[in-house]
């Protein structure tokens, strides 16, 4: 496609969208946004969508092929730009870097331009950062499971969207959202904000160029692993919407469970310490996860052949806990005596 033909259509198909709702859709349609960044040329301005505010106005909506060219004449509800500006979309960037084209009223211009302040406020919000980041990695584990069991196109097909789920959960861990589409851009715009993990880059591109179903899956594993530690912030405070007297309770509950650990190794019983091991690596995940809290890793230390060991890691990681609960300000409701149970209850 000639790059000045397809220009020409483009702006032919603008001012017919923009004459159009003028003349027959005023009182219809509140935007016209443009968005240019997708396009194979995103210089010139490009419509992208309408926002519709009656029946009418959603009517407008319609698709064609005019001079070999596709067009989407498209329209998004302020319903669903809400959930743009809430993090609830995909593709961000359609309220983040859109442009007004047409405004019916400057309170519609207003309105649109609130959203996009709303959406770079949420995306500085550390607490959404970090709830944005770990929803988009826990999609990209997802599609792995089933990558796993997959064959064929659909190998090929997951391993890109892992890999795109993978650097939108870097993306969000920065308080940005992408621009660009494709891998090549998403990994530029990564190295910009300086989000690329060690080794990160080689393996997308690698990923990119595989085409062995097995080679693939290895790569998508290795990038998982990658994003997960570089996601699981050691060092990093505790956010303050955290209330740690839940994980304190959390913890009062769970205790019994590192006695069972204790008492089953004393007794040589592997499947009870693996059963019930395993019982609390399931937990120690999901909480470390919600109090963005280093990984706990329990399991990767069983040895059937030393179970002692097994135990006095357990024992380790819980006074890891203890001292975690007790930074966080939790309080751990434990009673020496039945005495001092009876006198504080």
């Amino acid at each position: 496609m000639n790059k000045i033909h397809e220009n020409d259509t483009q702006q032919f198909v603008n001012q017919w969208v923009l004459n159009t709702i003028r003349e027959q859709y005023a009182d219809d349609i509140a935007l016209v946004i443009s968005h240019s960044l997708w396009r194979m040329d995103p210089t010139p301005p490009a419509f992208s969508y309408f926002v519709p505010i009656t029946d009418k106005g959603r009517r407008f909506a319609q698709t064609f092929i005019l001079e070999g060219i596709g067009f989407d004449i498209w329209g998004i509800e302020w319903q669903r730009l809400e959930r743009f500006a809430s993090l609830e979309e995909q593709n961000l960037s359609c309220l983040a870097d859109g442009e007004i084209m047409y405004a019916r009223t400057p309170e519609d211009a207003q309105r649109f331009r609130d959203l996009q302040s709303r959406l770079q406020k949420n995306l500085s919000d550390p607490v959404q950062q970090r709830a944005r980041s770990l929803e988009a990695f826990q999609q990209a584990r997802q599609l792995y499971l089933n990558l796993l069991f997959s064959s064929g196109s659909d190998v090929k097909m997951a391993a890109n969207y892992i890999s795109y789920f993978l650097d939108r959960a870097l993306c969000f861990a920065q308080g940005r959202c992408f621009k660009g589409t494709h891998s090549a851009l998403r990994l530029e715009e990564l190295r910009q904000m300086g989000g690329l993990p060690q080794n990160y880059a080689e393996l997308s591109a690698a990923l990119v160029a595989e085409t062995d179903e097995p080679c693939l899956k290895q790569l998508c594993h290795r990038l998982i692993a990658i994003t997960s530690a570089a996601l699981s912030c050691p060092d990093a405070a505790p956010s303050p919407e955290h209330n740690f007297q839940d994980l304190a309770d959390w913890y009062g509950e769970l205790s019994y469970t590192w006695l069972r650990i204790r008492h089953y190794a004393a007794l040589g019983d592997v499947s009870g310490c693996c059963y019930w091991g395993s019982f609390l690596q399931k937990e120690l995940n999901d909480v470390c996860e919600d109090f963005n809290l280093p990984k706990m890793e329990l399991m990767s230390h069983f040895d059937p052949q030393n179970l002692p060991a097994f135990a006095a890691h357990a024992d380790k990681l819980e006074q890891q806990m203890r001292q975690a609960i007790q930074s966080g300000g939790g309080h751990i409701r434990e009673y020496p005596t039945r005495e001092d149970f009876l006198h504080e209850v």
